[in-house]
């Protein structure tokens, strides 16, 4: 039992204090996203066994049962009709050159299924670092919020009294008062973005807690590099397989122009009639000569898909390089945005504890202390925001490239 409780609250402290990479890692045993993914893999692999089957022979058991002018010396006595019990085995041959694109086709689809995959988990990860983000941003903002409450609980005591003894004016408490009760509801609000935030985060990632965000992320720790492989990244091999695997398909419809060659045979368990041989093979040739253009419309459609991928991917891979530098320069000017409103936020708040010296001293009106912390108050949540914008597009960026943390 005290073994049981020992590793629930490791759990807890790994889950409290985790990181959003490990947090990340966590998710992918209990997120349906990810499940879904998985399941997305499978279809594709199960959609490919079922093209596959098709090069090798099906054995079915047939029970025929003809009736016709032929006359055959039955055993019942029964003439025109015919009635047969079989196994029957059909095996194609030649399928056109169907069987070379099918042979070719098994090994790219599992590659493509694959980058896909990578694909969409990259996506996940990008999404699971905003919502985390989102959250972690509106723990910071209640706690900035709540010590600032506290500190300014404790100037309202102070100025009523002094305001009962007249050292200071019922208009300035008034003010003050105000402003305690506007940061209280500004807390409330707060706490109702916290849920939100939470809320959003636990039902994507699948976990059962969000812990406490006390491992924050220092958004000017991080960097980005103007010079990467973009070849490489998973949205890009995907597209480069699902261009392949539309071409191959094309040429196995392709192939229902040409001929196609099956051998079939027969074992006979019961038949109607005497003189009827126990087996028999046959060799089959088929050949499609008009269809009304059910042929040429399947080519065509799978002709036309191997195109649209085409064109995605040069698409994709033209824009590469602009949708990368788009990211670092949009990474910098926020980055640098952010070390101003740092420096704007020092300035404030050690301008706010001057004033409050400056008011005990008396060289000072209250409003303007007032006025001084709606600064520090409207200026705090404007760099947590920025912040929050910072290290959600580095993680974005992270993700466009198929850097995210794997198992």
């Amino acid at each position: 039992m005290k073994k049981i409780i020992i590793t629930g609250l490791l759990t807890l402290s790994f889950t409290s204090n985790a990181s959003v990479e490990e947090l990340f890692l966590k998710s992918l045993e209990t997120s349906n996203e990810v499940k879904i993914i998985d399941l997305q893999e499978r279809k594709t692999i199960a959609e490919l066994d079922q093209t596959v089957t098709t090069l090798y022979p099906s054995i079915n058991l047939v029970n025929r049962n003809q009736y016709g002018n032929e006359s055959y010396q039955s055993k019942s006595g029964l003439k025109k009709f015919d009635s047969s019990v079989a196994l029957s085995l059909e095996q194609k041959i030649f399928q056109g050159g169907a069987e070379f694109s099918i042979y070719k086709l098994h090994k790219i689809v599992p590659k493509k299924a694959l980058a896909a995959k990578e694909q969409k988990l990259a996506e996940y990860f990008a999404l699971f670092s905003s919502y985390y983000f989102q959250l972690s941003s509106a723990l910071e903002e209640k706690r900035e919020v709540s010590k600032l409450l506290v500190n300014l609980e404790k100037r309202v005591r102070l100025v009523r009294k002094r305001t009962k003894i007249g050292r200071d004016r019922k208009a300035d408490l008034y003010a003050l008062e105000s402003q305690y009760d506007r940061l209280k509801a500004d807390l409330i609000d707060t706490e109702s973005k916290l849920e939100e935030a939470r809320k959003n985060f636990l039902n994507f990632s699948g976990l059962k807690s969000a812990g406490n965000f006390e491992r924050r992320v220092d958004p000017f720790a991080l960097n980005l590099n103007e010079s990467v492989d973009l070849e490489n990244r998973p949205e890009l091999k995907s597209l480069e397989l699902e261009y392949e695997t539309s071409l191959t398909r094309a040429k196995i419809e392709k192939s229902s122009y040409f001929p196609q060659v099956t051998l079939g045979s027969n074992y006979y368990l019961d038949k109607s009639y005497t003189g009827r041989d126990e087996w028999d093979v046959s060799v089959n040739l088929t050949m499609n000569i008009f269809d009304f253009g059910k042929t040429a419309a399947s080519y065509d459609t799978q002709n036309i898909q191997a195109l649209i991928d085409k064109t995605r991917l040069q698409y994709n891979r033209s824009n590469s390089d602009r949708e990368w530098s788009n990211f670092v320069k949009v990474f910098n000017h926020k980055k640098s945005q952010l070390a101003s409103l740092k420096k704007s936020l020092s300035q404030i708040k050690a301008s706010y504890t001057e004033q409050v010296k400056d008011l005990d001293k008396g060289l000072v009106a209250q409003i303007d202390v007032i006025r001084s912390l709606d600064d520090v108050i409207n200026l705090e949540k404007l760099y947590i925001k920025a912040a929050l914008e910072l290290k959600s597009l580095y993680y974005q960026s992270k993700a466009y490239l198929g850097e995210y943390p794997k198992k």
